[in-house]
């Protein structure tokens, strides 16, 4: 049985400021919608309170920030590249770690946790269509879209004996990269098989059997390809991402080179220094917001009785558009506005909704106690050694400054390549040459400039085009922090045991370069429990691993390697059984689990994924130490 009427989807906001009505035309689903709800209400889900209520948490794993994959029918007809599963079923999507949402009001199609509806059936939703004409001609921008909001990264699920449980703002055990190209792979398997493009058209169409329809729809899928396989060519690098991870930067300024009307794109640039997923709540009370400096707190303004964060705002704009987000940045004046999908009032209502939401305490009904005695003296420790870099925020304190503070590569000692990818990227600038970086006030782009200058010209211009959604609020003056370039020498080898020549050099300039790009962030530990695995690139899988020296080196000492016990150079992820001694996931090889290696199988460690640094004197800790500094970050 099928429906053909439009259903409409009434969310109210429980914070106050704006209701917002989707509209979604469904031909696949019949049942009788309950009220807003998710898993942690049905089910043996339990959800650690973190200050949200339930349907605060419907809302933000349901809210469209503008992203859009591909038109909604086609994902709903869609199958795994081997034809077993559907490519958007949550059977499937739950072997690549996304997490299960019920159906309900807010959920209409049962989708996983993040997995979205964008839906505008305006003239205004008709955008790239020089990349898409055909869909563009056929009308399909305006259908219904699917696509992520920003919890299908950042909400985390956990096992513990008998009790399986929910983290929100968590990093999330998924697969990005495997959703991505697995589309890709299931659009081609199926426009290549006659037999089974004609069962995805039927679906697509109603049952329409129009030959022109279908011819259109041959057309549209093959400009999506063409599409996806342009920036797979640019992202696929050496390093596989897997669980856990994406080199979510490198995604966003490779898809910046695509759409800034340059005629020839870099690709010279791959996306491979894949990071964790940062845990973000607090992220209102710090002054940088991704693990390295491209994104500062640089305006903080009052809309509708509320803060509102514009450094926030071009934050997740910046997502938005290296996830999905169609956008035009024809115009020669970012002041004017870009079209794009982007929803500005949604994401501005979003981060507020973060703004509520509270760090995880440690469940010793689940995990069991924290011995108080043992954390005692972890204190003492962790006061001793770690305290100059991570200041203390108490759980339920969201009003404070972070007081995060940004180490220098050589200070870390940790991977590079996340932060020097970003800084080193250079792309033609198209129609973003001579533009400013933030107009009147930021750098002019020159032809051929840093990418991330063009990913703020790109952001704030889609914020500028919606700028009837944010009112008069962005007059304000804005302050950009910058960086000071400061060149030194040093006589020691550079990543000693990488054989990459060409990495080692763009090691060497960033590791001589003193730049805000080229930091990483110390922020307060507390609910650093619930996020491995560690570092910023997830290269240590536990708490306690953490506490251990690493064999890896960024320069190389004339110190000898430790006799050990040293970090673990391979692991898996992806399990979400919960080890409550050392404090993160369980690590041991098993059916569907991924192989996390510093080293490849030459002995040679693989650039991005090394697990050095954050070492402040680890070899000089005793056993006890680790110990008692583990059981305090419980507490945390």
């Amino acid at each position: 049985m099928t429906i053909s009427s439009t259903k409409k989807i009434h969310i109210l906001c429980s914070m106050g400021f704006f209701s917002l009505a989707i509209s979604v035309t469904s031909a696949a689903w019949s049942q009788a919608v309950p009220d807003a709800r998710t898993a942690c209400t049905t089910g043996d889900l339990t959800c650690i309170d973190q200050g949200w209520s339930d349907t605060q948490r419907s809302w933000w794993y349901t809210t469209s920030q503008g992203s859009r994959l591909v038109p909604l029918s086609w994902a709903l007809a869609l199958k795994t590249e081997n034809g077993q599963s559907a490519m958007f079923g949550t059977a499937h999507l739950e072997t690549l770690g996304y997490l299960q949402n019920p159906v309900s009001e807010d959920n209409p199609f049962g989708l996983p946790v993040g997995f979205v509806v964008d839906h505008d059936a305006s003239r205004d939703s008709d955008l790239m269509c020089a990349e898409f004409p055909e869909t563009c001609k056929s009308k399909t921008m305006r259908e219904p879209w699917i696509g992520l909001n920003c919890s299908a990264c950042h909400t985390a699920e956990f096992e513990h004996n008998d009790t399986r449980f929910r983290i929100d703002g968590a990093p999330a055990n998924a697969n990005f990269d495997g959703l991505v190209n697995g589309v890709e792979d299931a659009l081609q398997a199926t426009l290549q098989d006659d037999d089974r493009f004609q069962v995805f058209a039927q679906s697509v169409l109603g049952g329409s059997t129009d030959p022109n329809k279908i011819a259109s729809l041959v057309m549209q899928v093959e400009e999506h390809l063409e599409w996806m396989s342009t920036l797979r060519n640019m992202n696929d690098g050496a390093v596989v991402a897997g669980p856990a991870r994406l080199d979510a930067q490198g995604h966003i300024l490779n898809k910046v080179a695509l759409v800034n009307g340059a005629a020839t794109p870099s690709t010279d640039m791959k996306s491979d220094a894949p990071a964790s997923y940062p845990f973000i709540w607090n992220t209102h009370q710090q002054a940088q917001l991704q693990w390295n400096g491209i994104a500062g707190d640089f305006l903080k303004i009052p809309l509708a009785g509320r803060t509102t964060d514009i450094g926030a705002l071009v934050r997740n704009t910046s997502e938005v558009i290296g996830v999905f987000g169609h956008i035009e940045a024809d115009r020669k004046y970012a002041l004017l506005g870009y079209d794009s999908s982007v929803r500005v009032t949604e994401m501005v209502g979003l981060e507020r909704l973060l703004s509520q939401l509270q760090s995880p305490q440690w469940p010793e009904n689940i995990l069991g106690p924290i011995d108080r005695t043992q954390a005692a003296r972890g204190h003492d420790l962790f006061e001793q050694n770690c305290r100059d870099c991570h200041a203390h925020l108490d759980p339920t304190d969201l009003q404070t400054p972070a007081n995060d503070m940004m180490v220098d590569l050589n200070a870390s000692g940790t991977d590079v390549f996340l932060a020097c990818n970003t800084f080193l990227r250079r792309t033609q600038a198209g129609n973003m040459e001579g533009q400013r970086t933030i107009p009147v006030i930021g750098e002019k782009i020159t032809e051929t400039d840093a990418t991330h200058k063009m990913l703020v010209n790109a952001s704030l211009g889609a914020i500028f085009g919606k700028l009837g959604e944010l009112g008069s609020a962005i007059a304000n003056e804005v302050e950009p922090q910058t960086g000071t370039v400061i060149m030194t020498a040093t006589p020691n080898e550079i990543l000693p045991g990488v054989t990459d020549i060409e990495k080692k050099r763009q090691a060497e300039i960033c590791l001589m370069t003193a730049d805000n790009l080229l930091r990483y962030k110390a922020r307060p530990l507390n609910g650093i429990w619930a996020t491995a695995p560690y570092l910023h690139n997830g290269s240590v899988p536990t708490l306690y691993d953490l506490l251990l020296p690493a064999r890896a080196r960024n320069i190389a000492s004339a110190d000898p390697v430790p006799a050990g016990p040293l970090r673990p150079e391979s692991f898996a992820v992806g399990s979400r059984r919960f080890d409550a001694g050392p404090v993160g996931f369980g690590t041991e090889p098993g059916e569907g689990r991924w192989m996390f290696e510093v080293r490849d199988t030459g002995g040679g460690i693989i650039p991005g994924n090394s697990n050095a640094g954050h070492d402040y004197g680890n070899a000089d800790f005793s056993e006890e130490d680790r110990l008692a500094i583990v059981e305090y970050l419980k507490s945390l």
